[in-house]
């Protein structure tokens, strides 16, 4: 046969944290990592568990590296970065500022 407990309409508990008297109704189970403890708190001392707490629980993986990469080394173009100053496609002139043609300026 299960155990029976009173209902405890009225009953009284002191919280586990701060030690003052609530209706036991009130007081709710703490839990740290997930797990129930068997600490009775008040709503005011009662905190959610943060996520923050579960790390390490659940494995992660994350790999960076490729296994065998294979880069494009068949067109001497793709090993250079357009818009560079050594770079045979840039398309930028590199004229002096303040310049017209690379022709210095003079003030008259």
């Amino acid at each position: 046969m299960p155990t029976q407990y009173a209902n405890g309409a009225k009953a009284a508990a002191i919280c586990d944290r701060c030690g003052f008297r609530y209706a036991l109704g009130k007081l709710k189970s703490e839990t740290i990592r997930g797990r129930k403890t068997s600490f009775l708190v008040c709503t005011e001392c009662w905190s959610p568990d943060h996520p923050q707490n579960f790390q390490g629980m659940v494995p992660v993986n994350d790999p960076q590296a490729l296994r065998n990469p294979r880069p494009d080394t068949g067109m001497a173009a793709s090993r250079n970065v357009p818009n560079q100053p050594q770079s045979p496609l840039t398309t930028e002139t590199n004229t002096p500022v303040g310049t017209e043609d690379g022709d210095s300026l003079t003030t008259e």
